[in-house]
C-alpha cells in the first residue's frame, strides 16, 4: 500500500475496487495512486498529447504487386545496360515516384512497364550513359513511337529536363556491341573495334558535313556507317556481303536492325551519294565514273582528303550552275531575236495596210531585248548538299470537308421508300422467322 500520494503528499489513501483491476486512490485530489498495470497522475494527464487512433494503430504500408514487380523489372533493365548501383537506385525512386504520381496510376500495365523503361533512358541521359531510345524500346519490346509518347508525358509531369545525347557519344559502345573481334569471326570478316571506331566516326563527320545527320534518328545512321566502315577496311572481299549478311556476322539484334531496316537503307543510300559526288572530284581519277556500287573502295581517299573534296565540289556545282544558266540566257535571247526579226519581216512586208502611230503601238522598241535575266530559281537549286526538310518537303495534309448535319434537312419521297420493306421482303422475313421458330 503506498504510503502517501506523490501529487498532494497527503497520507489519506484508500483502495478502491470498483471495477476490474484494484486501484489505490488518494481522498484528498483523486488520483490514482497506484492500479494493476496503468499508473497516471494528474500531471500526466494534463500535460499528456492525445495520440489519434489511426496513428497508434498505423503500420508500414507494403508496396502493391505491380510495383514490386515494376522494381524487378527496372533493375533487370540497369544490369543489363551495365548501369552503376548509384544509377539503378535513382532509377528505382524515379520509378516509385512516376508510379504513384496521379497521371499514372489508372494506366495499363503496359504504360506502366514503359513507365520504367523512362526512367531508365531518363537516369542514363542525365549521367551521360549512352543509350538510344531504340535500344530501350527494343529491350522492352514496344514501338518507337508509343516509348517516346510516355516519354514526353513522363518529363512533363515529373517537371524533368531534358538532356540530349549526341550520336557520337553512343558511337564507340554501338561499335563494340558488334562481335568482330579476331577471335569472334573468320579472319575475313574479323576487324579491331577501335579501328571499326574510327573509321565509322569518319564517315559520320562526313554525313554531319552534309547535313545527313540534321533530324535524323541515329540508330539507322550507326547501321549505315558501321557497314560501310566495315566494307570499306577491307573492300576487295566484302563488298558482295549485303547489309543482312554484315548484321548476322557480328551478331546483331535481329529486331534492333529489322525493325529499322528501310531507314538504314535510305542512309545508305544517301551516304553512297555523297560518297560518289566527292569521288569524282578525286584529281587522278581524272572525271571518271563513280557508282554506289563502286564506291567503296575509294572511301579511304575521300576520307583522308575530305575537306578539299567538299571544297572543290561544292566550287565545280556552282560553276556548272552558273555555265547553265548563261546558256539559258543565250538560248532566250536567240529565241527573242528570231521573233523579233519574224514582226519586223511581217511589217514590212504590209506598210500599206498599217497607220505608222498603230504600227508604233503593235511593235514598240524592244528595250528588254537586251535584259535576258531569267526569273530567280530556288534557294535550294543553288547548293549541292542541303539538309533533308529541304530536299523532301512533306505535303501538307488536306483534311475533308466535314458534312454539316442539322437533322432538319428535307427527306424526298423515294428516300423515305428506300427505308420500307417491300412486300418480297416481308413475306422472306416471315418464312425465315417461321423456319427459325420450327428449328427451336
Amino acid at each position: 500500500m503506498p504510503s502517501s500520494c506523490p501529487e498532494c503528499g497527503s497520507s489519506n489513501v484508500v483502495e478502491d475496487d470498483l471495477y476490474s483491476q484494484r486501484q489505490w486512490v488518494c481522498v484528498d485530489c483523486g488520483s490514482v495512486v497506484s492500479e494493476g498495470h496503468l499508473t497516471t497522475t494528474v500531471s500526466d494527464e494534463t500535460q499528456g498529447r492525445a495520440v489519434p487512433y489511426h496513428a497508434s494503430t498505423e503500420v508500414l504500408k507494403k508496396p502493391c504487386r505491380n510495383l514490386i514487380a515494376g522494381f524487378s523489372r527496372v533493375r533487370a533493365l540497369c544490369r543489363i545496360l551495365r548501369l552503376s548501383s548509384d544509377m539503378e537506385s535513382a532509377v528505382v525512386s524515379l520509378f516509385e515516384r512516376a508510379y504513384n504520381h496521379p497521371n499514372f496510376i489508372f494506366v495499363t500495365l503496359t504504360k506502366k512497364e514503359i513507365l520504367g523503361g523512362c526512367c531508365v533512358l531518363s537516369v542514363c541521359r542525365q549521367c551521360n550513359w549512352p543509350v538510344a531510345m531504340g535500344t530501350i524500346g527494343y529491350l522492352l519490346g514496344v514501338d518507337n513511337a508509343a516509348l517516346g509518347t510516355v516519354y514526353r508525358e513522363f518529363t512533363k509531369a515529373l517537371n524533368i529536363e531534358i538532356s540530349t545525347i549526341g550520336i557520337m557519344d553512343m558511337l564507340e559502345s554501338f561499335c563494340y556491341d558488334f562481335k568482330l573481334g579476331p577471335q569472334q569471326v573468320e579472319e575475313v570478316f574479323a576487324e579491331p573495334p577501335q579501328r571499326l571506331v574510327d573509321r565509322t566516326s569518319a564517315l559520320i563527320e562526313l554525313a554531319a558535313d552534309v547535313w545527313i545527320v540534321t533530324g535524323r534518328q541515329p540508330l539507322p545512321l550507326l547501321f549505315a556507317a558501321v557497314y560501310l566502315a566495315w566494307q570499306s577496311l577491307n573492300p576487295t572481299v566484302r563488298m558482295k556481303y549485303t547489309f543482312i549478311k554484315f548484321c548476322k556476322i557480328g551478331k546483331a539484334p535481329e529486331q534492333s536492325w529489322h525493325r529499322s531496316r528501310d531507314s538504314v537503307v535510305k542512309r545508305l543510300k544517301e551516304l553512297r551519294d555523297v560518297l560518289c559526288k566527292l569521288g569524282r572530284e578525286l584529281p587522278w581519277l581524272r572525271g571518271g565514273a563513280v557508282e554506289p556500287n563502286t564506291v567503296v573502295p575509294l572511301v579511304d581517299d575521300i576520307l583522308k582528303n575530305r575537306r578539299a573534296l567538299l571544297m572543290r565540289a561544292v566550287r565545280n556545282y556552282e560553276q556548272q550552275l552558273q555555265n547553265e544558266s548563261q546558256t539559258a540566257q543565250t538560248t532566250e535571247c536567240d529565241n527573242e531575236l528570231s521573233d523579233s526579226n519574224r514582226s519586223n519581216s511581217h511589217s514590212s512586208k504590209t506598210p500599206e495596210l498599217m497607220d505608222p502611230d498603230q504600227a508604233g503601238c503593235e511593235n514598240p522598241p524592244d528595250k528588254e531585248a537586251t535584259d535576258c535575266q531569267l526569273p530567280p530559281n530556288h534557294w535550294s537549286k543553288k547548293h549541292l548538299f542541303l539538309p533533308p526538310c529541304v530536299k523532301s518537303r512533306k505535303r501538307r495534309r488536306v483534311d475533308a470537308p466535314q458534312l454539316e448535319v442539322t437533322g432538319d434537312e428535307e427527306i424526298s419521297d423515294s428516300e423515305i421508300e428506300s427505308y420500307i420493306r417491300s412486300q418480297d421482303e416481308i413475306e422472306m422475313y416471315l418464312k425465315v422467322r417461321k423456319e427459325l421458330k420450327n428449328k427451336a
